[in-house]
């Protein structure tokens, strides 16, 4: 996230994406897959149970702490595919705005606005499929119990294989696309704002600690923006695989008018303290990882 004037190699956006994309997903795999489960619910008990509830509750019934990192393979390539190319995006089009003319360059803080919502554009198209897979293997223990009396005959997939194959076959192509439209909607106000105030917090500063802190920041905020716009957009993934359980959604419009009508505005906001907790803690790894993996390339570069 250099001006076009440092001479540093592009590539090295590429490899700090990718260290920051692993480290993060590694660290925040349990609290993902408690934020989707809920987001997937259609009715809630109350009392709630809390995220230490919800976890033992899945090491206790699926198989041990193992359970807590199921599509962890598909959700890794996810991150590590999203981050490479939102980063090296990202810098691209941020050198070419700040390669212009002064007098036609608009202000930085537009700058990474548009540029960190292109970035989320092009690297949500490029690795969607794999969300749509996290998303499966993630609500297995949901998709398997009874809905309203009825038993459920279709079992989720246990591989990455499995489920591109049986996805295919099953739905088509367009399957492993199913709710990109919210996922497009919500990705560009969401990556948009994470860089705006991770630029603004930062001013350039090249500190690890205040990457990391600026990041878990602009996470958490940017998450709550958009966070039921990406409830719309699990609801409509997991639908592509196991079908309607109960509703049926014709699309990100009709979800959100069920969903509200049904279930009430809450609804949008199910799971939204692991969300954010998940998101804080994803988001300063990712800033602090890739800035620290920056620091170390830049200063090899100029040594050498």
């Amino acid at each position: 996230m250099e001006s076009s004037k440092e001479e540093v190699p592009q590539w090295h956006n590429l490899v700090a994406g990718a260290v920051a994309g692993a480290g993060s997903r590694l660290a925040t795999a349990p609290l993902d897959l408690v934020r989707i489960r809920w987001q997937l619910e259609k009715t809630v008990t109350y009392p709630r149970p809390t995220i230490f509830q919800a976890l033992s509750t899945i090491v206790q019934n699926e198989g041990g702490v193992s359970a807590l990192f199921r599509g962890s393979v598909a959700a890794t390539y996810l991150w590590v595919g999203y981050s490479m190319v939102q980063f090296t995006v990202y810098g691209r089009i941020r050198t070419w705005f700040e390669s212009q003319d002064d007098q036609t360059n608009p202000h930085p803080t537009l700058v990474s606005f548009c540029s960190g919502g292109s970035a989320g554009v092009v690297a949500t198209l490029l690795t969607y499929p794999f969300d749509v897979c996290r998303t499966i293997f993630a609500a297995r223990g949901v998709a398997l119990q009874p809905l309203e009396g009825k038993s459920r005959t279709f079992a989720p997939p246990k591989t990455l294989y499995e489920f591109a194959f049986s996805l295919y076959h099953k739905r088509g192509i367009r399957a492993f696309y199913a709710g990109y439209s919210p996922a497009i909607v919500q990705i560009m106000p969401y990556m948009g704002l994470n860089f705006c105030i991770y630029e603004k917090l930062t001013q350039g500063d090249k500190g690890v600690a205040k990457s990391g802190l600026a990041g878990s920041l602009s996470g958490a905020i940017s998450k709550v923006a958009v966070y039921p716009i990406d409830t719309v957009k699990k609801r409509l993934q997991a639908q592509a695989v196991f079908g309607a359980t109960g509703d049926h959604y014709e699309g990100m419009v009709d979800c959100f008018t069920k969903m509200l009508k049904k279930e009430g505005p809450t609804s949008f906001y199910r799971g939204l303290v692991p969300s954010v907790a998940k998101t804080a803690i994803a988001t300063s790894l990712t800033f602090s990882l890739y800035r620290g993996t920056k620091n170390i390339l830049e200063d090899f570069h100029k040594t050498n």
